[in-house]
């Protein structure tokens, strides 16, 4: 089959358009998110009793490099429901950095959390909390994060104010191991106990760029009307 020249590129722009733009999502879940399987937590995103009194609270985890095959561009970090699901999580004001730490696992409780953090820390998201999950999955996606494994340990930080003190919200999916288990991540927060050996499990997606396809195919579509363009001008002043 034989196509005239001014339509080839027009199915070439539309062939570009057609392509699906958006990729399935690659998921490194740390942890076993099924709750049958791991243990099961309220914090950060749930409790925080009125005795505490806290109106902003923190918390960090830490997660060994080993758990990851090597380096990922994070574009959401995922936290399973376990219990509770239809409970709005916490209201006020959420913020989530990420960064590399040389801290290890069940080495940084009881510091101050600045001195966890990484050099490369990153503001990755901020969301206002008080609502409920549709599907089970806390979703945050954020600003894409590299993270390189052989940089160090992955630090998530979460940083709440405006918090209602003695709100009770979801229960997530999490490991508690024992003194001679090798956990893959540690935690540490300013409210309540339990920090080493013990974390919320936590998927790491990175989302492929939707629409680069399209953009592509558009910037054809402008070629090719450009060209037909220039060439009915050329006509026209040919005659």
């Amino acid at each position: 089959m034989r196509f005239r020249p001014s339509i080839l590129p027009l199915l070439v722009c539309a062939a570009f358009i057609s392509i699906p733009t958006t990729a399935p999502a690659s998921e490194i879940i740390i942890g076993n998110k099924m709750v049958d399987a791991a243990w099961q937590n309220a914090f950060p995103f749930s409790s925080l009793p009125s005795y505490y009194g806290y109106a902003s609270s923190r918390y960090q985890q830490v997660y060994a490099s080993s758990s990851f095959a090597g380096p990922i561009d994070i574009r959401q970090l995922v936290f399973y429901a376990s219990s509770n699901a239809l409970a709005p999580i916490r209201d006020g004001t959420i913020q989530v950095f990420l960064s590399v730490t040389d801290r290890g696992v069940n080495g940084i409780s009881n510091r101050p959390f600045d001195d966890n953090l990484g050099a490369d820390t990153r503001l990755f998201a901020t969301f206002g909390g008080g609502f409920s999950l549709t599907d089970g999955e806390l979703v945050i996606g954020g600003v894409p994060f590299h993270y390189d494994p052989s940089q160090g340990n992955l630090l998530v930080d979460f940083r709440f104010s405006g918090v209602t003190a003695g709100q009770s919200g979801p229960f997530f999916s999490a490991l508690s191991g024992s003194g001679t288990d090798a956990m893959p991540f540690s935690r540490w927060h300013d409210f309540g106990t339990g920090f080493d050996n013990q974390g919320l499990v936590t998927g790491f997606r990175s989302v492929a760029e939707p629409g680069t396809l399209v953009l592509l195919g558009l910037g054809l579509f402008g070629l090719f009307l450009l060209g037909a363009t220039r060439a009915r001008r050329q006509s026209e002043h040919q005659t």
